[in-house]
């Protein structure tokens, strides 16, 4: 089962200076997009890529502002068909999370609820329907939400980034889609955004979270003890609110590292793993207006992972190209036409190429990577 993972017009192309970079013995292209909007709703909130219906082809699901999932099944001609919108149950809905969480081979979602302070879990039925949503308790002001096997039991978990209190919920997965209470970590500030990954090679997932309050610039790291809970390893300096984070091999090293989108300080932090758990300050990157979502794909088929940000004041995506090392070139930016507040990448159309989706208050735009080989 495939899916990508922590928003509408007609199309219009977006066209791109012809510029090359050599890449080894490759000429890797500047990546060009041709821009596609899709009736999904509007005020749209977070966004991601799946095959919900096990088609073999990634379909694209957001959570909408009348507290539902809107899920657009990819058809046969490689387009996609009308919103089928499943209530959450819950108030404010907001970040989404995807994985099989009762091991019936179809994929579920869960989704914070900002307003009621809990998450829901809706359950797959294999065709981009779900079932009535179950809730369980958060803290105050959930926002971000990540899925992976933190006690190594073999079941999906969650770890719930919750604004208003300062805090993250984990929620321990007993497999048959159901969860239990497990650790809650005080982090302090207002954290907004998560990713898990294993940042010290030991096979744990761990957590990096950002805290996004006014004039904050700390990304937090906790590192997995293997149990569902976690120990705060690093509070890392960033740009100014810290809004969303992407990890990524950025380097040859085989070492997992950071970007962060840095929403008062339009710009782009990025973070060297050292391996242990513990992270370096690295370059950091001017962005558009607002920065707010950040995705991990190879754009210019060179091989090497590339950046790509979304704006939801400028109403831009930025693509910070890799050069393998570690660092990124400047910020090329192409319209959506709307402002987009969250960012997924997948092959959409099976062309080898990462596109981008974007959500936001006008809904969905796929930029169709149209990158020449």
């Amino acid at each position: 089962m495939k899916y990508t993972h922590e928003f509408v017009n007609n199309a219009a192309l977006i066209c791109l200076l012809p510029l090359f970079t050599l890449a080894g013995a490759l000429a890797a292209q500047t990546p060009s997009f041709a821009r596609v909007g899709l009736q999904a709703g509007t005020s749209l909130k977070s966004v991601h890529l799946a095959d919900f219906n096990g088609d073999g082809k990634l379909d694209i699901a957001a959570v909408t502002e009348s507290d539902g999932v809107a899920v657009l099944l990819q058809t046969a001609s490689g387009g996609y068909a009308a919103p089928v919108i499943s209530p959450t149950a819950g108030l404010g809905s907001w970040g989404m999370a995807v994985g099989d969480f009762n091991h019936d081979g179809k994929l579920d979602v869960a989704v914070t609820n900002n307003l009621g302070n809990n998450v829901s879990i809706l359950l797959g039925n294999g065709d981009g329907t779900f079932r009535i949503a179950a809730c369980y308790s958060a803290d105050l002001s959930p926002t971000a939400i990540v899925a992976a096997d933190f006690n190594h039991d073999g079941h999906l978990d969650l770890a719930v980034v919750n604004g208003g209190s300062g805090d993250v919920t984990i929620l321990l997965g007993k497999g048959d889609g159901t969860f239990r209470a497990g650790q809650s970590l005080f982090l302090g500030s207002s954290p907004t955004g998560a990713v898990s990954g294993d940042f010290n090679g030991d096979g744990i997932p761990d957590l990096a979270v950002t805290n996004g309050a006014m004039y904050s610039q700390v990304v937090a790291i906790l590192l997995g003890n293997g149990d569902g809970t976690f120990r705060l390893a690093q509070s890392a300096t960033v740009g100014i609110e810290p809004f969303s984070v992407a990890a990524g091999h950025f380097s040859e090293d085989g070492k997992t590292d950071l970007a962060v989108a840095n929403l008062a300080s339009n710009d782009v932090s990025v973070m060297t793993g050292n391996g242990d758990g513990t992270f370096q300050s690295g370059a950091t990157y001017a962005a558009g207006d607002g920065p707010s979502g950040i995705a991990v794909g190879d754009f210019n088929l060179d091989g090497k992972l590339d950046l790509a940000v979304c704006g939801d004041v400028s109403g831009e995506v930025s693509v910070y190209l890799g050069n393998g090392d570690g660092t990124f070139q400047p910020a090329r930016n192409f319209a959506t036409g709307g402002y987009p507040t969250s960012i997924a990448v997948g092959d959409l159309y099976r062309s080898d190429r990462a596109d981008i989706v974007t959500a936001g208050p006008e809904g969905i735009v796929v930029l169709r990577n149209t990158t020449r080989r």
